[in-house]
């Protein structure tokens, strides 16, 4: 994005309203007040229950239907699911291979096409949900906040009739909300970055219309303006390459997260094993009551750990049966601490 856009996007963020131009009609989207974004909640509402009355479907209820006929298949679920892990996947390489430009500019490629099918996967499964509770339902709060915050050039009401182009109008202001990436360059980026600063001295406002309510892009770019700010206050803070990446700093995230989940694991473990011979033990056995519980005990492993577990597992399946002698790590053990006591006879 070229530093006029930047600056063109920030204020219309700031300012907080949508203009609408559709052929001979031009008008505003004001941000809601308090008064209207509760009228907007009442319709959403209303609109669920009157959906459930007429008997429309859930979209889980949607899906289940697509599936009795073929629409929707579970080879439709497992890709949507495998694409979903494979974007996380490539997200973090990009991120462990940052300094490999050949095998950055590999994984983007493979990121990309993942990203697409991904796209088309989901394009499928929600191909009908505007004719489920949920999505009829969305709808009409779309149009509820159309109707209560449209005005007039001259800032009177927009008076709607029969002859108002109200989907057009619905559908031009869906497609004037910004796009997550677009959002995520300004908050990272001049201007937008220091009016954020300056904010921090309560002294310069953030947006116009301080008596309304936020839109969809101020919330977002305030959640993202946070985000950034806690990468930058972390103790591994990436560089500025990656923080400007934005599939790279999702892998960083993610490998962030899983940093957390496995301290977190690794703590519940070790109250839950508060016995000292247990707690000086090189490896403990922890008995999960399901596979969740089994998942989360396996991913407070190290890498390592997981590659010797997987290892032992491949010796057993081929087995049936094993000792610690048949363990390539344990092998590996042995002969260390052989070459430690052959070493320690030369030290004397």
């Amino acid at each position: 994005m070229k530093q006029h856009e930047r600056e063109y996007f920030t204020s219309r963020v700031r300012n907080g309203i949508y203009q609408v131009n559709l052929r001979d009609l031009k008008i505003k989207i004001l941000p809601l007040t308090l008064e209207q974004e509760f009228e907007v909640q009442e319709a959403y509402a209303l609109a669920f229950a009157e959906a459930e009355q007429d008997g429309l479907a859930y979209h889980e209820e949607m899906l289940e239907t697509l599936r009795e006929r073929g629409l929707w298949t579970e080879d439709d679920e497992k890709k949507e699911e495998t694409l979903d892990k494979d974007v996380d996947k490539l997200k973090v390489e990009l991120f462990n291979n940052r300094n490999r430009e050949s095998t950055v500019e590999t994984i983007r490629r493979y990121l990309a096409t993942a990203k697409s099918e991904l796209k088309k996967v989901r394009n499928k499964k929600y191909e009908h949900y505007d004719h489920t509770v949920e999505g009829f339902a969305v709808r009409k709060k779309t149009e509820k906040i159309v109707e209560v915050s449209c005005v007039n050039e001259d800032g009177s009401p927009y008076i709607f009739d029969d002859q108002s182009p109200k989907d057009d109008i619905v559908a031009y202001f869906g497609h004037s909300i910004l796009e997550e990436s677009i959002v995520r360059e300004l908050a990272r980026t001049e201007p937008w970055r220091s009016v954020w600063l300056l904010n921090e001295t309560k002294t310069y406002p953030l947006f116009a219309h301080s008596d309304r309510q936020l839109t969809v892009d101020q919330r977002n770019i305030i959640i993202w303006s946070r985000m950034y700010d806690n990468v930058q206050e972390s103790m591994d803070c990436p560089s500025d390459d990656v923080i400007q990446d934005d599939d790279m700093l999702d892998g960083w995230f993610l490998i962030q997260k899983k940093k957390q989940e496995q301290e977190k694991i690794k703590s519940e473990i070790e109250q839950s094993t508060q016995n000292s011979r247990i707690a000086n033990s090189d490896e403990i056995f922890v008995m999960a009551d399901s596979q969740d519980n089994a998942n989360k005990i396996n991913d407070s492993n190290t890498f390592h750990n997981q590659k010797v577990k997987s290892q032992r597992m491949q010796v057993i399946n081929k087995q049936g049966i094993a000792e610690d002698l048949d363990f390539q790590d344990q092998q590996l053990k042995l002969r260390q601490q052989s070459n430690e006591m052959y070493k320690g006879k030369f030290r004397r």
